[in-house]
């Protein structure tokens, strides 16, 4: 890694210690540095922690970004929301080519369907986007944590894919451990299978509830004092800003090699969305240089930022329904709350606005509108459609929810169908985790993964442990028993 010229293309005003700061500070007066942010995930007063400023990198930056590997460039971006003083060059260009090694993501077009194309951000080790950021913050934590000689407890919720990306990037590492929480009837047989398949220092366990149950269990232990001091829990859910800070990176990325491929053309992201941190990574990414148009975000019929970016009000939309693209059941985003933050929302009004019991200021919702177009896929059986239809005219396989970005591109072309932009819809995960949609459609060949394909031979009832309550007593009891010696 060269790193005179990686520095040449650092953003302006770099050297100066980030500080980070909650969406929910409404007096302004608290700020944090960067280790807190990490060891902690959670803010006290609930909310979720945000850098005070975000590097922006100027046109000389941009127009070089092409000419970088995928290492190169997590290097350059992450650099400026770490102290080099706590993580000197040479140790974050060691987490970055540790991360990354062999990852790819190869864009696949469908430019006569819509000028789409897509980025498949589903060949890491759990197939799933969420590894690219897992990966980081894992060696990330590992090295912080080694150098100061403590151990930590990552708790995770988990929709479907975050846990095993979380336990995939996590398992092995020095000084860590991972507690992984997901809703007991809500994810699918793959991914129950690959977060109870791996054991050590990394562990799953259902849950008697719905995502927003092992949501609030994880908010709830890490904001109890006492037993975050006594595990050393902190999060690796998009709940950090950890997480999400390394998602910033794929999006460079991919811009990067569609502005090489169609120069002088715009470019736009289509993002499916549940739990909103895919999204909120875009938005930071557009904040910090990134000349995308804008974002297409798609949901499915748990629509509240459909409802949001159009109505300015979640109200009426925060009953959690069960769907084919279930890691977007999730009736009330966590990262919402950041957006909202992002575009200037008082932190006093985000309580309310989550509840649905108040409106997005005016001004805050205009300004959003600009960056982003919402459409959600209400059925079931609009998802299949989908697939099929872009199976049969483009010869690409696609799940259920990088499809539901599909159909929010689909939507965009028929408000502006003079705008010929080219697309970049991202695939969050891989077909195969999905084998049930298979038995229904025989004839579209859904790509075997090998990390996947050794998971057949697995009996699902032999290795599933016992639900635990939706209570935080019953997931310390866990903890006791999992890792405490």
């Amino acid at each position: 890694m060269d790193m005179s010229k990686l520095r040449q293309m650092l953003p302006p005003g770099f050297g100066k210690e980030p500080v980070f700061v909650s969406t929910r500070d409404c007096e302004g007066t608290g700020q944090y540095p960067w280790n807190v942010v990490l060891e902690r995930g959670l803010s006290s007063d609930f909310g979720l922690f945000m850098p005070v400023s975000l590097p922006c990198f100027g046109e000389y930056s941009i127009s070089r970004m092409s000419d970088l590997s995928y290492q190169e460039m997590a290097w350059l971006i992450m650099r400026g929301f770490l102290p080099t003083g706590a993580v000197a060059d040479d140790v974050l260009a060691d987490i970055c080519e540790s991360a990354y090694a062999g990852i790819h993501i190869p864009l696949e077009d469908a430019l006569e369907d819509n000028n789409l194309v897509i980025a498949r951000l589903d060949r890491g080790p759990s197939c799933s986007f969420k590894d690219f950021a897992a990966r980081f913050l894992a060696r990330l934590m590992s090295h912080y944590l080694t150098v100061n000689q403590r151990r930590a407890t990552i708790i995770v919720a988990t929709s479907g894919d975050t846990g095993t990306a979380i336990q995939t990037a996590f398992h092995g590492l020095p000084n860590t451990n991972v507690l992984v929480l997901y809703p007991a009837a809500g994810v699918s047989e793959v991914q129950e299978k690959q977060m109870l398949s791996v054991s050590g220092n990394v562990r799953a366990v259902p849950v008697a509830g719905n995502f927003d149950d092992c949501q609030r269990l994880a908010k709830s232990l890490l904001n109890n004092d006492a037993v975050r001091q006594r595990f050393n829990l902190t999060s690796a859910n998009s709940i950090s800003i950890w997480r999400l800070l390394p998602q910033t990176v794929y999006y460079f990325s991919i811009w990067a090699e569609l502005h090489r491929r169609f120069p002088g053309k715009f470019i736009l992201f289509s993002v499916p969305s549940g739990n909103l941190g895919n999204l909120t990574a875009g938005l930071m990414a557009k904040r910090m240089g990134l000349p995308v148009k804008m974002f297409i975000a798609g949901t499915n019929a748990n629509n509240v930022f459909a409802n949001i970016v159009g109505k300015g009000t979640s109200s009426g939309s925060l009953s959690n329904k069960h769907t084919l693209a279930n890691s977007m059941d999730i009736s009330v985003p966590s990262n919402l709350e950041r957006i909202l933050f992002l575009y200037g929302e008082s932190p006093e009004n985000i309580p309310d606005i989550l509840a649905g019991s108040k409106s997005i200021t005016p001004s805050v919702a205009e300004s959003l509108r600009r960056d982003v177009f919402s459409e959600d896929i209400i059925t079931n059986e609009d998802i299949e459609a989908h697939i099929v239809r872009f199976w049969q005219r483009n010869h690409i396989v696609l799940e259920p929810h990088g499809v539901i970005g599909v159909a929010a591109s689909f939507r965009y072309r028929q408000y502006f169908n003079s705008d010929n932009s080219v697309i970049a819809v991202l695939e969050t995960a891989s077909p195969s985790k999905f084998p049930d949609f298979q038995k229904h459609y025989p004839h579209i060949p859904i790509p075997q993964s090998p990390s996947l394909k050794k998971l057949e031979g697995i009996d699902l009832q032999a290795i599933r442990p016992s639900q635990v309550a939706s209570d935080p007593e019953a997931v310390i009891k866990k903890l006791e028993t999992l890792f405490v010696s």
